[in-house]
């Protein structure tokens, strides 16, 4: 009886050390591969600690987010690499990144102009101009620059739980000479939830020129209202935009804001769309819209 107690013992702890032991082994793989040369193995590297359960891997996903000080030209402090690290502390969702995220962004920012330089491109590298409709870049994942990493880090500390630091951070980013950290700013005070900043909002909307950081501005406004008013009917009207990238943002505001009542409209301007992306994300928002959903 004694034998048989053993080895059903010996049975259910040898699993678990195995468990472990393998637990153990995907980490240091992961935290290996961080390290390496190629800017797309170290985003599959982010990917892989991103989907993690439990709450390891959130320092190694810090340190890809900080860089090597030692070596500035590293692929690791490449912007693709904080941009991806960003994001994927964002799902995380542990606000022991929070003071991470404020210093890379506070060290990163410094230096943005006031425009940063879209990239010529051609007909040869698949697009026909130098916009893009997901941002106002169109860059390849492995060519992100740093105006966009810090946007994203922006995004991410409005999706933590506030402090007063990323609050401050945040409203500061609201009056920053680059309209796109301006757009991601609005961007964070929406996936805040924090009605309190709607003033701040609308101040910087009343001051706005630059019509991609307007929409993002008036999107954030209209996601923390949620009524039926003036400012809702201004985004239904910035899907007519000239600016392909203000009609996109505008689409994408409505699929947040989850008016039913915005699927009419959706389905109006899409019959005259003539821009495959974003005809493309209109449908995919419409189609969001009249389905059946969770909010």
């Amino acid at each position: 009886m004694i034998r048989t107690s053993r080895w059903i013992l010996c049975a259910l702890i040898v699993p678990v050390t195995l468990f472990a032991e393998s637990d153990e082994r995907f980490f240091e793989i992961q935290r290996a591969r961080l390290s390496s040369s190629d800017v797309f193995e170290i985003r599959d590297a982010i990917d892989k600690l991103t989907f993690v359960k439990s709450n390891r891997g959130i320092r190694d996903l810090i340190s890809a987010l900080e860089g090597s000080s030692n070596f500035p030209t590293s692929p690791t402090n490449a912007p693709t690499v904080k941009f991806y690290a960003a994001q994927a502390l964002g799902k995380k969702g542990d606000k022991i990144a929070i003071p991470y995220l404020i210093k890379t962004y506070q060290k990163e920012s410094a230096n943005i102009p006031e425009y940063n330089p879209k990239k010529g491109r051609t007909w040869k590298d698949g697009v026909a101009d130098s916009t893009s409709i997901s941002s106002p870049y169109f860059y390849e994942d492995g060519e992100i620059p740093i105006t966009l990493t810090c946007g994203e880090i922006l995004r991410t500390l409005g999706s933590l739980p506030f402090t007063s630091e990323s609050e401050a951070t945040i409203k500061s980013a609201l009056t920053s000479p680059n309209f796109y950290l301006r757009s991601s700013a609005a961007d964070a005070i929406y996936l805040s939830g924090k009605k309190d900043f709607l003033s701040s909002l609308l101040d910087s909307l009343g001051k706005e020129t630059v019509p991609y950081a307007k929409i993002s501005l008036l999107s954030a406004v209209v996601g923390l209202e949620r009524l039926p008013n003036q400012n809702y009917k201004a985004v239904l009207e910035s899907l007519t935009d000239k600016d392909p990238e203000v009609r996109v943002k505008a689409s994408e505001a409505l699929r947040r804001l989850d008016f039913r009542t915005s699927a009419p409209y959706l389905e109006k301007v899409m019959q005259s769309e003539n821009n495959v992306k974003v005809l493309n994300q209109m449908k995919s928002d419409y189609q969001f819209l009249v389905s059946f959903h969770t909010p």
